[in-house]
């Protein structure tokens, strides 16, 4: 009632005044009209002295400019309506008919309406002419004017807002992964209309949308950017967040708790979404900085931030661009231009891959934890240590850098094959080039350098002043004398932002430089594959068929789950879908971690087919590795109540199977050959359901 009262108060001037101007033109001649006209135009301006005498008239006006179209056509409307019934008033005191003509004057003053008083022109036509040339004619041209500039400005500065758009793409932030962000998404649309974009920002709009243009010229009509908080919710909710397909949560350039940001941000988003009876949101949430998001990869992510009275409104997916670039480099989804860092030769009995990774920020620290999660080869012997992977680190920083990476990953050194060196230098020292030299010279040892310094001219002048070993060896031939080999067993990767310049340059050599490599670059590292989960949770679906439970259907009617897929690929897609929701972030990804090292096995699985214990052997290295980045801790030595040895607690992070391959249990051992046997019939089902529901995946879901 009270909000009916304040408005029926605040509107009530224009109806009054409307209706005292329609009765002037349409009830000539009524004096009483009159007299009511003047006592109401004097109540509407005693009630406007009285409202604003205290305020500044300038700030009035431009503060009811500032609210927008409505504000300065509603300007408009009470200023033509004032001034008319005030002259109106005056014509109609002196003609009967005063009020229609009034108006003929006062809308179309082409020709001025003849006095009544002996045909010749009077005064009061003269100055309604004159009002009706300043305010209607000219208020209205002046309005138009204006409300075409405001809108024009309101979508330069992204102020507009369009409540009609719907099934688009949103994203929260801008930063260095926005543009090529959007670039992957305008690949997933090369045929059909592409979806709008919608960026929410609070950085400078006009900015933004040249540097899009610059990158993107063809996609800004499609793009539509909009000025505001991520941290605010009335901000977020003039993203038609009910509507949209998926969103992108990327936080504001590289801000002081941006990460933390980000995850309260994708809450927010889960609040707004739960308002309306949608399918499951898509929330994809970008983690810049390593630390954390090594951290969100070991906690347990409330409910609250992805559910409502036990209802999926979202689905959360962390990422970091850092990892995706390590990914794109080695793993499983790597780019055709890079070479894995083993070659394919680790058969061969004495050969050992040696990675030197020059920079400890954070990307030196994604490749450090890939190539932990990956270099494990088929020649490494448990028993006697022998062929190991060596992981050099050097950056002049290292003293204050090493604690820190320690103290974060605490138990790598439980990592047995892989050996770890922490080297307090700068590229340019002696001991530094001579290991270099050294390493890219020895015949067993297959080297690849990644530059991962912050300064994209240093990082390229430091690879192309790299001991020349690298780059070419002086072989001497059966004719006797030296012929100049392009060193193959070397492979420099530098890390640039921009594919441009020199690294432009750089890429098109072909002679002493051409095992240099460029990578790193912002117009790749978003990819769908990368934050594609349909593998991962065929994966976790498989173990939990083969070991525990959670299924819909009687598991003994079909032996494995790949025969139960097959016969009923909706069931077991919404099955592997709710047993996968329920994981902490650490189990989620340790099956994302597993398809990274498909790569390898298809490399050696033909070679190794008489011997495929080995491979089974790699993937306990790798999933002890794995285990041991996230925290865990060996416990087969401790002994249990009744007398066994081995601890295993998910929440403290022990494991007893961090032991030697042969250690394990026979039962154990059935978990690494599925893993090994089973990669071929995983990538086969993610793609039966890729083909079937492409993005639309999670609709699919019950």
């Amino acid at each position: 009632m009270k909000k009916i009262l304040n408005f029926l108060l605040s509107t009530w001037i224009e109806p009054v005044l409307f209706l005292y101007a329609l009765l002037l033109i349409l009830q000539p001649g009524y004096k009483n009209i009159i007299y009511l006209g003047i006592f109401v135009l004097s109540l509407v301006i005693i009630w406007f002295f009285v409202k604003y005498h205290n305020k500044s008239a300038k700030f009035v006006l431009d503060q009811t400019l500032a609210k927008g179209i409505w504000g300065q056509l509603g300007l408009a409307f009470n200023v033509f309506l004032l001034v008319f019934d005030i002259a109106a008033t005056f014509y109609a005191y002196k003609h009967p008919n005063g009020g229609s003509m009034a108006f003929a004057d006062f809308v179309s003053p082409v020709t001025m309406q003849k006095s009544a008083y002996g045909g010749e022109v009077a005064i009061i036509p003269i100055l309604m002419y004159l009002l009706g040339v300043v305010v209607f004619t000219g208020l209205v041209v002046a309005t138009i004017n204006r409300i075409a500039a405001t809108r024009a400005d309101n979508y330069k500065l992204g102020h507009s807002t369009y409540r009609k758009i719907k099934d688009h793409y949103i994203i929260i932030g801008y930063g260095d992964t926005c543009v090529p962000l959007i670039s992957n998404l305008k690949k997933r649309h090369t045929t059909g209309k592409m979806p709008y974009i919608i960026i929410l920002t609070s950085q400078n709009v006009p900015d933004i949308r040249r540097d899009i243009q610059t990158q993107l010229p063809d996609i800004e009509k499609d793009t539509i950017i909009y000025s505001g908080n991520l941290n605010s919710e009335s901000q977020l909710r003039r993203l038609n967040i009910h509507t949209a397909r998926e969103v992108f949560v990327l936080g504001e350039g590289y801000g002081s708790g941006r990460d933390s940001m980000n995850l309260e941000c994708a809450k927010k988003i889960k609040a707004i979404r739960q308002e309306h009876n949608s399918d499951i949101l898509r929330v994809n949430v970008q983690f810049d900085k390593a630390m954390s998001y090594s951290t969100i990869k070991q906690i347990t992510i409330p409910k609250e931030y992805y559910a409502h009275n036990g209802r999926e409104i979202t689905y959360l997916r962390p990422f970091n661009f850092f990892e995706n670039w390590a990914r794109m480099l080695w793993g499983t989804y790597a780019l055709p231009n890079y070479r894995t860092l083993d070659r394919g030769q680790m058969t061969e009995p004495d050969k050992h891959v040696h990675l030197v990774i020059i920079g400890l920020d954070n990307m030196g620290v994604a490749l450090f934890l890939e190539a932990l999660r990956l270099c494990h080869y088929p020649n490494y012997d448990e028993r006697t240590g022998h062929n190991k992977t060596i992981i050099t680190v050097v950056d002049n920083r290292m003293d204050e850098l090493y604690p820190l990476l320690r103290s974060r990953y605490r138990y790598i050194n439980q990592i047995s094959d892989i050996e770890m060196q922490f080297l307090n230098n700068s590229v340019e020292d002696h001991e530094i080039r001579k290991m270099l030299k050294e390493s890219a010279t020895d015949p067993n040892t297959i080297l690849t350098v990644a530059i991962c310094l912050s300064d994209p001219d240093l990082s390229l002048s430091t690879a192309l002043s790299l001991p020349d070993s690298l780059y070419y060896n002086f072989v001497r031939n059966s004719q006797g004398y030296d012929e100049v080999v392009h060193n193959e067993n070397v492979e420099i990767l530098v890390r640039q932002e921009m594919q441009t310049g020199l690294a432009e340059l750089l890429s098109s050599e072909n002679d002493k430089y051409r095992n240099i490599k460029v990578f790193g670059t912002l117009d790749k590292g978003m990819d769908d594959a990368l934050v594609d989960d349909i593998m991962p949770m065929i994966i976790n679906a498989f173990y939990n068929y083969s070991y525990g439970g959670g299924f819909s259907i009687d598991t003994k009617k079909y032996p494995t789950y790949f025969e139960y897929a097959n016969a009923e690929p909706e069931r077991a897609l919404n099955d592997a879908y709710h047993l996968w929701i329920p994981l902490n972030e650490d189990m989620r990804f340790a099956n994302r971690y597993q398809i990274e090292i498909y790569r390898t096995y298809m490399v050696y699985r033909e070679t190794l087919e008489h011997n495929p214990s080995i491979l089974y052997q790699m993937e306990h290295l790798r999933w002890s590795a794995d285990r041991c980045i996230i925290g865990y801790r060996d416990s087969h030595e401790l002994v249990n109540a009744d007398g066994s040895h081995g601890v295993k607690d998910k929440k403290l992070k022990l494991h007893f199977d961090i032991i030697p391959y042969y250690d394990l249990t026979e039962g154990e051992k059935d978990k690494d050959k599925n893993v090994v046997k089973n990669m071929d019939k995983v990538r086969e089902l993610a793609k039966i359901y890729r083909e079937k529901y492409g993005d639309t995946l999670l609709s699919a879901i019950r």
